[in-house]
């Protein structure tokens, strides 16, 4: 009995006399047939994207909030956004808000 352990399930390759189980390219004997391989599925965890709000008050307006966010990608980058008209004044889209942000 082979083992394969994967997300995907087994198939069997013949190249040049030899026989492989994919995905893995696993070398297996040439006489393996599918019903000699155990295959069991492997879990993979989805990183569910961890995000900071905050709000900062205007300085020009007590009454006008902003909402900055800050969510952690799954390739462990992070995105920002703000909906302060800052945001859009900025040439590299970084307001005050969102560098404060980057600081946490």
């Amino acid at each position: 009995m082979i083992y394969h352990k994967h997300f995907y399930p087994p198939a069997l390759l013949s190249i040049s006399g030899k026989k492989y189980i994919v995905p893995g390219w696993k070398e297996v004997p040439i006489n393996t047939q599918l019903s000699d391989i155990k295959w069991e599925k492997e879990i993979i965890e989805k990183k569910q994207p961890k995000t900071i709000i905050k709000t900062f008050v205007s300085s020009s307006d007590s009454n006008i909030l902003y909402k900055t966010e800050k969510t952690e990608q799954i390739d462990g980058t992070f995105k920002y956004y703000c909906n302060c008209p800052g945001r859009w004044r900025a040439k590299d889209k970084r307001c005050k808000h969102i560098k404060e942000l980057e600081k946490c």
